[in-house]
């Protein structure tokens, strides 16, 4: 590491010069960005430079994170610094324009009981530009991470194809006159469909469009023609299945009918009469007991928002906190429908139509962090978490590089006893951030063949033999502790309807259900007899991976330990276990039809 002279920053003054950091401080007066504040903290919002053109960011400047480095993690009798004297350096500095504090709070919940002192330190959000950012990394009593934005793992494939056969556009050819086709969407019952997503892969990248009312959509190929489009993907809202369609027969100027199946063709009644998906099946969760419910845990789920609204989720989700507007209650609403689809199969009220969630009685807490949101942003949801006393957090998006600060923070989190469920990723690749953290769970998906229709996304994936197999979108390489159904799973969308959902979120979603049954009603982790420790974290996750079953004949770096089985895991006794009795039982009652 290189000298810190030129960094600005005073090694060894431990807290004492600078500007004034007591209780009249300004900058300290602001409210402060905590989990445990009502509203989103002013002090969080992005503050753009002002440029010649309105509002931008300056070139060569970027946002990143600044903390003082722990003084367990500093070697060479190098001596600590403290938050309070850095900020105030950075606040004096001519090149660093400050736009936020992340300082956890431990006035509430039992995080402060169970680790008083945190292991992330305070951390200031500031624009800087990167050459500045670069001199005060290299002072070893300072942690420099870029603030990355926060995202979904893109699949690069749609059922398979790989991200060879996009091109980059810098060496795409294109039309001086670019092609149109023009595709109307009907439902199988005939009905023109209005909002459906299309996507047409071509040779170069995925060009998408939603239809309008009348269900039609124009998209545009800049570098193709219609012969060279290799796929159509086909993605309604709610209430049928998707279709990709490989090699359609497509003419310029010429209209093209796409047909998209119900869901109720294939669950007859659906949705007024409830199902159970095969994931639930698969995992046998409908051999557990109707009395395994989460009663008394608390979830958050890390997501987009949920849909609030919807008659599965509005009884069940009751709190939340938007990280990327501020708005008080626009955690509510979901800009993208997938965390409504892991809130679903999580929590779903029993209400005797559509699904009901693995834990219908626990309380989920929607974390909004997508669109907009940041590492930073992601630092004050785990923190929620802490002071909220959460036992389970579902993380489903991820950042592209690693971060010590979010490492730390989860250590954080860990030590209040929270467990940390991560998707390992849906691009093939090595196993996405947070999910490669020590201590989180690192969930890949699986499908099984036949349960999308004839025409479904994977249909070209799927083996010869019927069974479960890795999704194709699941990662390939080391780090992946379990795996759970992951595709074609019926769950909650936008709306008060339904969809098919896929991807490794999915998939940590039902392991997250299943660990909520964990602490609510197994002997050695019930909340209520068990505190809230480490321990117990590690104890939940021995039992998850120990219930697993492996898939014969399946790569275990892609699967880890297997399938988790729910009856396994509970240590449900065999006796109770489903058998035709039980199966009469629960169809008389309503609470589990059959598919």
């Amino acid at each position: 590491m290189s000298e810190q002279g030129g960094s600005g920053v005073k090694p060894g003054n431990g807290g004492k010069g600078g500007k004034s950091q007591g209780p009249q401080s300004e900058r300290e007066n602001r409210p402060r960005a905590t989990g445990g504040t009502s509203g989103r903290n002013e002090g969080l919002r992005e503050q753009p430079h002002t440029g010649e053109h309105g509002l931008g960011v300056r070139a060569g400047w970027g946002r990143y994170l600044v903390a003082p480095r722990p003084a367990g993690m500093l070697v060479g009798g190098v001596p600590p610094i403290e938050a309070a004297a850095l900020f105030a350096l950075l606040e004096e500095d001519p090149d660093v324009a400050p736009v936020a504090q992340v300082r956890p709070s431990r006035s509430r919940g039992l995080g402060a009981i169970a680790e008083p002192h945190p292991a992330c330190p305070p951390v200031a959000v500031v624009a800087m530009p990167d050459e500045r950012a670069r001199a005060l990394a290299a002072n070893p009593q300072v942690v420099v991470e870029i603030d990355q934005p926060l995202s979904y793992t893109p699949t690069p494939a749609f059922g398979g194809l790989s991200t060879a056969s996009v091109v980059d556009p810098a060496l795409a050819v294109t039309l001086e006159e670019p092609e149109q086709i023009t595709l109307l969407v009907k439902g199988s019952d005939g009905d023109a469909m209005g909002g459906v997503h299309v996507w047409a892969l071509g040779a170069t990248a995925p060009v998408h469009q939603v239809t309008g009312p009348d269900g039609r959509v124009s998209l545009t190929l800049p570098a193709d023609t219609p012969a060279t489009v290799q796929a159509l993907y086909v993605r309604p809202v709610a209430g049928y299945w998707p279709v990709r369609i490989d090699h359609p027969r497509l003419t310029s100027g010429q209209e093209t009918v796409l047909e998209v199946q119900a869901l109720s063709d294939t669950f007859e009644g659906f949705p007024g009469r409830a199902v159970t998906g095969w994931g639930a099946q698969a995992m046998r969760l409908h051999q557990i007991p109707p009395t395994y419910r989460g009663h008394g845990i608390k979830i958050a789920l890390l997501d987009s928002g949920v849909n609030a609204a919807h008659p599965d989720l509005k009884d069940t989700v009751l709190a939340g906190h938007d990280f990327t507007t501020g708005d008080g209650g626009a955690w509510q609403v979901d800009a993208t429908g997938h965390g409504t689809w892991c809130a679903g199969i999580i929590a779903a009220a029993d209400n005797r139509t559509g699904i009901t969630g693995i834990a219908a009685e626990a309380e989920l807490h929607a974390l909004k962090l997508f669109p907009g949101g940041r590492v930073s942003d992601l630092l004050q949801a785990v923190d929620y978490c802490i002071t909220h006393d959460i036992d389970l957090a579902q993380i489903s998006l991820v950042y592209p590089a690693p971060s010590q600060l979010v490492a730390w923070k989860l250590l954080d989190a860990h030590a209040a006893g929270i467990a940390i469920v991560a998707p390992a990723g849906d691009s093939q690749s090595p196993v996405t951030q947070p999910a490669a953290l020590p201590g989180v769970l690192a969930v890949g998906a699986i499908a099984h063949t036949g349960t999308y229709p004839p025409g479904g996304p994977f249909a070209a994936a799927q083996p010869p033999w019927p069974g479960p197999y890795p999704a194709p979108f699941t990662p390939a390489g080391p780090g992946v502790d379990l795996v759970a159904p992951g595709a074609a799973v019926i769950t909650t969308a936008l709306g008060d309807g339904y969809t098919a959902a896929d991807g490794t979120a999915i998939a940590a979603a039902h392991i997250t259900g299943l660990a909520a049954l964990l602490l609510a009603h197994h002997d050695h982790l019930r909340t209520q007899a068990v505190p809230r420790t480490p321990a117990r974290t590690d104890h939940l996750h021995m039992l998850l991976r120990t219930a697993c079953h492996p898939l014969p004949g399946h790569d275990p770096s892609r699967t880890g330990a297997g399938l988790a089985d729910a009856p396994t895991a509970l240590g449900i006794p065999a006796s109770w276990q489903y058998d035709q009795h039980t199966e009469h039982m629960y169809t008389a009652a309503g609470l589990y039809p059959r598919n």
